[in-house]
């Protein structure tokens, strides 16, 4: 693997974990506007390739935030948006650490 590979792939995973947390804040900012977008691209029950395709894709590249607000929505509007900001704080630190970790880990199988 070449180095110009290994820079295309940890931009990748920076672009995807930073579209996850950007998700997030605007669910944080917009919350029903953002949900109803996510629940209408995505399906309920999926029955074929495609179906399932897309809502993996959703998941993979934005779906944290939404599941985490599922997980809150229960609680009282204020109460809600104080831990969707700490699950965010946490998901940013959580996001970095997984980068870096990808990233020793895609530099040791390039010095191989």
């Amino acid at each position: 693997m070449s180095p110009g590979t290994s820079e295309i792939i940890s931009n990748l995973i920076g672009y995807i974990l930073s579209i996850q947390l950007m998700f997030g804040f605007l669910i944080f900012l917009l919350e029903s506007t953002m949900t109803n977008y996510y629940a209408l691209a995505t399906y309920e029950k999926p029955n074929n390739f495609f179906h399932k395709f897309a809502n993996l894709f959703m998941l993979v590249t934005v779906g944290t935030g939404y599941h985490i607000y599922l997980k809150l929505r229960n609680h009282k509007w204020l109460v809600r948006k104080v831990l969707f900001l700490i699950a965010l704080v946490l998901q940013a630190l959580v996001s970095v650490i997984i980068y870096i970790a990808l990233l020793r880990i895609l530099e040791a199988i390039i010095l191989i």
